[in-house]
């Protein structure tokens, strides 16, 4: 008993069984029975299911009566080619617009997110960077109790401050000599 390798588009997803139909071309459109979709790991180490989407092209493995099978991948095409072909560059686009990229040549990672970011930590955060941090805003607020700031501060415009400004000594900027 052998097996074929068939092209088509995937019909139906089950994102709980990791499963998938697909209408095959050589077929004439008969839709496939379900198949399996094999993942990176399922045991220990595990993450959400990848699944093709509704309407992707796709390779199947299937028993030479169709009945059973496994689906291979996605495959690009003519109409819809690769979104980046550079070898160097690691690349995923998700639906809404957000892009993460990867250039290993530049060693560069790039986050461009169309929505919030929301990092949390149980525990300690730290970021650590060889040259200058930029942080561009139309503002900031920082919610912590205490900060404590080790080196120099320069402030490039006005303080607006509530509370007393006190330095090492004990002297508050607003008081008389």
């Amino acid at each position: 008993m052998g097996v074929e390798l068939e092209y088509g588009e995937v019909s139906a997803v089950d994102c709980l069984t990791c499963r998938i139909r697909v209408r095959l071309d050589d077929r004439d459109g008969v839709e496939s029975y379900w198949l399996n979709v094999p993942q990176r790991n399922t045991q220990g180490t595990q993450c959400r299911p990848l699944m093709p989407e509704l309407g992707e092209q796709v390779a199947v493995l299937l028993d030479a009566d169709g009945v059973g099978g496994v689906y291979l991948g996605g495959i690009y095409s003519t109409v819809e080619p690769p979104p980046v072909i550079d070898e160097n560059t690691d690349y995923v686009r998700f639906k809404d617009g957000t892009v993460i990229t990867y250039d290993q040549v530049a060693s560069e990672m790039s986050l461009n997110c169309v929505g919030a970011i929301l990092l949390k930590c149980a525990r300690n955060l730290t970021v650590e960077s060889g040259e200058p941090v930029v942080v561009k805003a139309p503002s900031a607020i920082l919610d912590i109790p205490q900060v404590a700031l080790i080196g120099n501060l320069q402030v490039n415009g006005n303080i607006n401050a509530t509370g007393t400004i006190m330095d090492i000594g004990g002297n508050s900027s607003n008081h008389n000599h």
